[in-house]
């Protein structure tokens, strides 16, 4: 099976997280210029960070989505750039029949900082997917 390209380069795992966040951000219809910023469009720092970077914040995404510690600060820096966040694990909900969790989500590079709340689902069970952005 052929990977996917765009542009000439095959298509990364941490694509297809990019395109996805800002897909489900686009289709929940609450698309702000702050949100489009911490999913790295336009200046924000996230727009900067590299693979790695993102493979750092998503294994904290991950630890949040099942912690069992609401407001623990789940940290991550880049040994590689000046990357760095956190993800602060919220309540837990009910959504659309799903079982969801809200993640407050810190992005930084260099002097750049973005922050917002998003709430992920799991459908299928154990399957985390992220349906948008959400209130403070």
């Amino acid at each position: 099976m052929n990977n996917p390209a765009y542009r000439g380069k095959p298509v990364t795992p941490i694509d297809i997280l990019r395109a996805t966040a800002f897909a489900a951000a686009l289709a929940s219809g609450a698309v702000s210029p702050a949100h489009a910023v911490q999913f790295g469009i336009k200046d924000g720092p996230a727009a900067k960070f590299n693979d790695d970077d993102f493979a750092l914040m998503k294994v904290q995404v991950d630890a949040a989505l099942i912690s069992t510690k609401e407001g623990e600060v789940l940290d991550w820096k880049s040994p590689k750039s000046p990357a760095s966040g956190s993800v602060v694990p919220m309540n837990k909900l009910t959504w659309n029949g799903l079982s969801c969790r809200r993640l407050r989500i810190t992005n930084v590079y260099d002097n750049q900082k973005a922050q917002g709340v998003y709430k992920f689902c799991e459908k299928p069970a154990g399957k985390w997917k992220l349906v948008g952005p959400d209130k403070e």
